[in-house]
This record gives C-alpha cells, sequence and structure tokens, in this order.
C-alpha cells in the first residue's frame, strides 16, 4: 500500500505540476473492509498522499477530494485527513454525511447513477432530494454518487443538469 500511494502521489503531483485545478482520491473498495482495517490500509494510504501532494501551486491552492464508496459513518475521519472534500454515494444521506463532517470539508454527490436510466420526472425528484438533504448553505459539490455507466443517454443527463440549474439557488447559497 505503501508503493501504490507513493505512485498516486506522484502521478497526482505531476497532474497538478500540469495544470490540473484539483485531484480526487478513488477508493471503490475500502468499505469492505472493517473500520479498524478501513483506517489501517485505504485511509492512511490516502492520509500519505494527501500528506505528500504539492498543494499550492501558481499562486493558487488545489483542493484535494477523497472518496470511499459507501464511506457512511467513516466520513468522519476521511475529514480528519486534511483534504478539503469528501465525495458521497448515494447510500449515504447528505445531511447525515453533512452532520457526520461538522462542516469541516466540502461535499461532493450524490444522485444515484443508476436514477438517469428513469424518467425526466424521476430524474428532477432525485435532483431535488439531494438538495433537500444537503440542505442551506455552501459547501456541497453536486454531482453522482459515482460514475455514470456508458449506457445512460446524453439527453439524461441534461435533464439532471437542467433541474440542478432550477433548483439549485434555494440552497447552494454564502
Amino acid at each position: 500500500m505503501a508503493k501504490l500511494a507513493t505512485m498516486t502521489t506522484n502521478y497526482l503531483n505531476a497532474q497538478i505540476e500540469a495544470g490540473a485545478q484539483a485531484v480526487m482520491v478513488f477508493d471503490t473498495w475500502g468499505s469492505v473492509l472493517e473500520p479498524s482495517q478501513y483506517a489501517r490500509y485505504s485511509l492512511a494510504s490516502m492520509q500519505a498522499i494527501v500528506d505528500g501532494l504539492q498543494r499550492e501551486r501558481d499562486g493558487r491552492r488545489v483542493p484535494v477530494v477523497l472518496f470511499t464508496k459507501g464511506a457512511g459513518t467513516r466520513l468522519s475521519m476521511m475529514a480528519e485527513s486534511g483534504c478539503d472534500g469528501l465525495g458521497v454515494d448515494w447510500t449515504t444521506d447528505m445531511g447525515e454525511a453533512r452532520r457526520l463532517t461538522g462542516n469541516k470539508v466540502a461535499l461532493q454527490g450524490n444522485l444515484d447513477p443508476s436514477l438517469l436510466y428513469a424518467s425526466d420526472e424521476a430524474i428532477r425528484d432525485g435532483v431535488v432530494r439531494v438538495l433537500e438533504s444537503y440542505g442551506q448553505g455552501p459547501g456541497h459539490v453536486f454531482n453522482l454518487g459515482h460514475g455514470i455507466h456508458p449506457e445512460i443517454d446524453p439527453a439524461k443527463v441534461g435533464v439532471m443538469v437542467d433541474a440542478l440549474h432550477e433548483h439549485s439557488p434555494r440552497f447552494h447559497t454564502g
């Protein structure tokens, strides 16, 4: 894991050097570990990456976002890593994620990507549910709760984006 963390740190630093405006570390399988093993292996490796990144570039701070699929209550540990944001998948309520992290970091997510197979109305309702769950205030980057499926009709993504533009101003303030 130490070797992977070093390689990932080197890779992300090269991305920052090349002009990346933000970087994100994905851990799709960390949630299958018991909590102590997660802290020892996954989170410790992500912490090493965060600690090794060149966070300042050309007079600007480069934000670092961490994501563990299915993190749930582990979000509170992740928020202590020094990262700037956490990705939240659709299995954790955004209001609960906000409570767990105490507004220490921005939260990104968390519409279920499978919802993009549904009707336009269901997609719009899903967008509003995510916004309502996070609540009022800054610190939320709306996104899917994991990657987009390759078969998704791009028009469905358009419905999601349009719904976000329509409803986001009521929630994302300050």
